[in-house]
């Protein structure tokens, strides 16, 4: 896969001058409805020879839309990553600015066009171009043939969306999301010191200083796997809030290395408990055993994927 990265619409992205089909979106956490897109361009691509091209942006179009850093779900590392053996040719990332939010639904397609894109999968209420203009009329005028892939629902009749997952992470329904998601949900962060009260109780944490504004699950105590160079490991992740702010740290069971600035991931797996106020800290330490112990169970009898 062809990774370009440019920040206006005068760049080529076709390199082989073949006809491309295409899909485009910010695709925040590769959810199931953006993997029916996918899905869906990759087996027209087959069937009409093309070859097959992924639009995005470098940050939500509502950061610059509207003045205001969104939280994500996921970075755009592993946005790429994801794509990895699945049949893409080129991605393309396209940073989004005012220009580009200026640019006319017409002249978003005449680019299209230039790069010879014939075909593009879209959802039905597709819209695209300044002010949103652009809709599955616009698309259906030109000379694009367009093809439409359907919405998604879960097991609850709600439409798949990133809103819909960010509420279900923030609700602490970790389950529910990462079967929503093209991975379990993951934050990224580098190892910084932190006031080191865990360590005192006898479990000291990695305090995570997340490299991009995530979506943060809910205030609670999560099972959850840990990755250092590339080694995953067995931890519990607490969410709390501090000086008004979110904290994300893990405990890696069996683990003694010192990773002070390192970066790491970790992966949210499942909901433990909420946190509460605890009467001394020899109650909260038997806490914390017990969360141990309900963390070495889980991980004897899930296999995780």
């Amino acid at each position: 896969m062809r990774v370009i990265k440019t920040n206006n619409l005068s760049s080529k992205v076709n390199q082989e001058n073949k006809p491309l089909i295409a899909i485009w979106g910010f695709f925040d956490g590769w959810h199931l409805g953006h993997q029916a897109l996918l899905t869906k361009m990759i087996k027209i691509a087959k069937d009409n020879h093309y070859q097959t091209l992924v639009i995005s942006f470098d940050v939500k179009p509502q950061n610059i839309l509207l003045q205001k850093e969104f939280p994500i779900i996921l970075n755009n590392q592993d946005k790429i990553a994801f794509l990895t053996n699945k049949n893409i040719n080129y991605y393309c990332q396209l940073t989004f600015s005012q220009e580009l939010a200026q640019t006319s639904a017409e002249n978003f397609i005449k680019w299209l066009l230039n790069n010879d894109v014939r075909a593009v999968v879209v959802n039905k209420d597709v819209h695209f171009g300044a002010k949103g203009q652009g809709d599955l009329k616009t698309l259906q005028d030109s000379q694009l043939q367009v093809f439409l892939s359907q919405d998604v629902y879960d097991q609850n009749q709600q439409k798949i969306s990133s809103s819909y997952i960010k509420g279900l992470l923030e609700k602490k329904e970790i389950v529910h999301a990462n079967s929503l998601l093209a991975t379990k949900y993951t934050l990224t962060g580098k190892v910084v010191d932190g006031i080191k009260e865990a360590r005192t109780l006898g479990f000291p944490t990695a305090n995570l200083e997340l490299t991009n504004n995530y979506v943060i699950p809910g205030v609670a105590t999560y099972i959850s796997r840990t990755e250092v160079d590339n080694k995953w490991y067995q931890s519990m992740t607490v969410v709390i809030i501090r000086n008004n702010k979110p904290l994300v740290e893990s405990y890696l069971l069996d683990f003694k290395q010192n990773i002070y600035g390192k970066t790491i991931k970790t992966q949210f797996l499942n909901y433990l408990r909420d946190n509460i106020n605890f009467s001394s800290k020899e109650v909260l330490i038997e806490q914390i055993k017990s969360d141990l112990k309900n963390t070495i169970a889980y991980f004897k009898k899930t296999k995780i994927s």
